[in-house]
C-alpha cells in the first residue's frame, strides 16, 4: 500500500483475509510492517443489521468499535475510508440504474447510489461495475456541493479459484486534499484459515499467515 501526499511518497505491507459462510464475510486487515506495524480492522457482515468493525492499535492495546459518522473517516491515514473497506450494506443506499457503458475491456452497469443518512458526508455515488464478476471497477464520489471529492479504481481483477475473484490494484484519490493511496496485492490464494482469528477479542494474536 502506498499512500502520495505532495510529491512525497510512503509504503506499507498488509495481510488481507477474508471467509466467507452462508453469503456473510468476515475481513481482517493487518498491517505487518512501519510505525503502524500490528494496527488491524476486523469487518463482520450481519444478516439485516449493520456491520461491526473493530479496530485495534497495539498503543492502545484494546479494540474500539467503529460505528456511525466515524465510518466515513479514513482508515489509518490513507484515503480509504472505514466505510470502503465493509463498513457499509447495500441496504445504506437508494439506487438508480444508469445507462450500461464499456470499460476497458469490461462490460459494466453503471448504477447512482444514494446515501440513506441524511448526515452522510457526500450526496450520491457513481459506480461501474463488472457484469462478469460484480466487482465495482469505478467509484466517483459527490460531495454536498455536487462536485466530485474522492474516485477510487480498480483493475486487473483475477480468478484465485472457486469461483473467487479479486481486483489485484485499487487506487483512491481524494481531489480535496491532492493525495491518493494505492494498494497492489503482491500474492492472493485460496486456503483454509483459522477462523478464530475473526473474533474482536483475538485481534492482537498473531497469525501463522503473517
Amino acid at each position: 500500500m502506498k499512500n502520495m501526499v505532495n510529491g512525497s511518497t510512503e509504503s506499507r505491507k498488509a495481510v488481507v483475509m477474508t471467509v466467507t459462510k452462508g453469503g456473510l464475510t468476515q475481513a481482517l486487515i493487518r498491517f505487518t510492517d512501519s510505525s503502524y506495524s500490528g494496527t488491524t480492522m476486523l469487518t463482520v457482515e450481519r444478516p439485516g443489521k449493520d456491520n461491526l468493525q473493530y479496530l485495534y492499535l497495539p498503543s492502545v492495546g484494546s479494540p474500539r468499535q467503529i460505528e456511525g459518522s466515524d465510518r466515513e473517516n479514513n482508515f489509518v491515514d490513507t484515503d480509504f475510508s472505514n466505510e470502503d473497506l465493509g463498513g457499509s450494506r447495500i441496504a445504506d443506499y437508494n439506487y438508480k440504474r444508469l445507462a450500461d457503458q464499456k470499460t476497458g475491456a469490461y462490460d459494466c452497469y453503471v448504477i447512482e447510489r444514494f446515501p440513506k443518512n441524511s448526515s452522510s458526508k457526500y450526496s450520491r455515488h457513481v459506480v461501474v461495475i463488472d457484469k462478469a464478476t460484480m466487482i465495482p471497477l469505478n467509484i466517483q464520489f459527490y460531495g454536498r456541493s455536487g462536485r466530485v471529492v474522492k474516485t477510487m479504481r480498480a483493475g486487473q481483477i483475477r480468478n484465485i479459484g472457486n469461483s473467487i475473484n479479486i481486483p489485484m490494484y485499487l487506487e483512491v484519490v481524494d481531489i480535496e486534499k491532492k493525495r491518493q493511496t494505492t494498494l497492489s496485492v503482491a500474492a492472493a490464494e485460496e486456503k483454509a484459515l483459522n477462523q478464530g482469528y475473526f473474533n474482536r477479542n483475538r485481534m492482537s494474536a498473531k497469525w501463522a499467515e503473517q
